[in-house]
């Protein structure tokens, strides 16, 4: 949301601007926001988050802004 100079809560808004600066992963942030309103019990779509959206996000948060201190 920095690059953006922005804040929302809106999921889908979120979804959408995230896009801008990663196209390739757009559709997975668009099941990723629907799956916040509505859960889903589907292993195709579990599995996308779990194992590849949510490592991808991690190490790409890491690569952006470094690991993390630990907390007190």
């Amino acid at each position: 949301m920095p690059q953006w100079g922005g804040w929302t809560s809106d999921l889908e808004q979120s979804a959408e601007l995230f896009g801008r600066y990663y196209p390739e992963r757009v559709e997975q942030m668009r099941v990723a926001a629907a799956v916040g309103h509505a859960p889903s019990p589907d292993p195709v779509v579990l599995g996308m988050l779990i194992t590849d959206l949510g490592p991808w996000l991690a190490a790409e948060y890491t690569a952006v802004h470094g690991e993390k201190a630990p907390r007190p």
